[in-house]
C-alpha cells in the first residue's frame, strides 16, 4: 500500500504594504490641509480685524476699485483742476446739484460735519461732483457760501463734462448710475434726477475703499454708516501716516 503524499497548503496571499500606508497617507494629508485651513482661516479673520490708535476695533475696509487715469474738471472757482493734483490724499467724494430738491442738501450737512472734524488734516481733500451740466462754477460758489464753505482748497466742488463725469463716478468710483426723471414724474421744475446719495472715500494710493450709505432712510443704518464712516477715514489716515514714514 503506497504511502499518500502530504497535501499541499495553498500559497500566503502577501499584503502589499501600499494597501495599509495609503489610506494612512491621505488620512494624514487631509489633517495637515485641514489644520492649515482652519490656521490660515483663523490669521485672515485676524488681519480682517485692525485696532485704531484711540483702541477702536474695525473690520478692515475692502478694496472696491482704483482710479487709474488723471481726469481734468472745472473747480467753482472757474479754474481747471486735476485729480493728479490730489495724489497722496484722502477723498470723500459725492454727488451734488445746487437745486437739489431731494437729498443732497442732507449728504453736505453730513459731510460739512466731517469737514469741521477732518477738514484741517492736510491728507484729506473733501470733493464734490455736480451731476448738473447747467451748475455753473458761480451758482457752486454760492452754493458753497450758503452752506459756510468758503474753503476752496480743501474741499472742491467739480463740473464738466455731463458723460465724462457721470462715468467717472459710476465706473471709478463705483456710484449707481444717475436716471434722469422725465418731466412728468418731477416734483418739481429742478427735480430732474435721481442719483445716489452715498458718500465714496478713496485712500491714499487711489483705492476706492467704501461707499458709505449716510442718507440711508432708516435711523439705526445711517447711524451705522455715520459711525462707520468716521472710524475708517481714522484708518486711513493711519494708513497714509504709515506709508509716509
Amino acid at each position: 500500500m503506497s504511502a499518500e503524499s502530504p497535501q499541499e497548503s495553498p500559497p500566503q496571499r502577501q499584503i502589499n504594504p501600499w494597501t495599509l500606508w495609503v489610506p494612512i497617507i491621505i488620512i494624514a494629508l487631509g489633517v495637515v490641509v485641514l489644520y492649515n485651513y482652519l490656521i490660515f482661516n483663523s490669521m485672515q479673520a485676524k488681519e480682517d480685524k485692525i485696532t485704531l490708535q484711540d483702541g477702536t476695533v474695525i473690520k478692515r475696509p475692502p478694496f472696491l476699485g482704483r482710479l487709474e487715469k488723471d481726469m481734468e474738471f472745472t473747480e467753482r472757482s472757474g479754474k481747471k483742476v486735476n485729480l493728479a493734483e490730489l495724489k497722496g490724499k484722502i477723498l470723500i467724494t459725492s454727488w451734488v446739484f445746487t437745486r437739489c430738491p431731494r437729498g443732497c442738501a442732507g449728504v453736505i450737512a453730513k459731510l460739512k460735519k466731517l469737514y469741521d472734524e477732518f477738514g484741517g488734516n492736510p491728507g484729506i481733500q473733501f470733493v464734490s461732483f455736480t451731476l448738473d451740466p447747467e451748475d455753473t462754477p458761480e451758482m457752486m460758489q454760492k452754493f458753497a457760501r450758503g452752506i459756510d464753505i468758503k474753503d476752496t482748497d480743501h474741499w472742491w466742488f467739480l463740473n464738466g463734462d455731463k458723460e465724462v463725469v457721470r462715468n467717472f463716478m459710476t465706473f471709478s468710483l463705483k456710484f449707481r448710475p444717475v436716471q434722469d426723471l422725465p418731466e412728468a414724474d418731477r416734483l418739481t421744475p429742478d427735480d430732474k434726477y435721481i442719483h445716489d446719495l452715498r458718500v465714496a472715500v478713496v485712500d491714499h494710493q487711489g483705492h476706492v475703499r467704501g461707499l458709505y450709505d449716510v442718507m440711508n432712510a432708516d435711523a439705526d443704518t445711517q447711524k451705522f454708516y455715520d459711525e462707520t464712516l468716521n472710524k475708517e477715514l481714522r484708518y486711513f489716515l493711519e494708513e497714509q501716516k504709515k506709508d509716509a514714514k
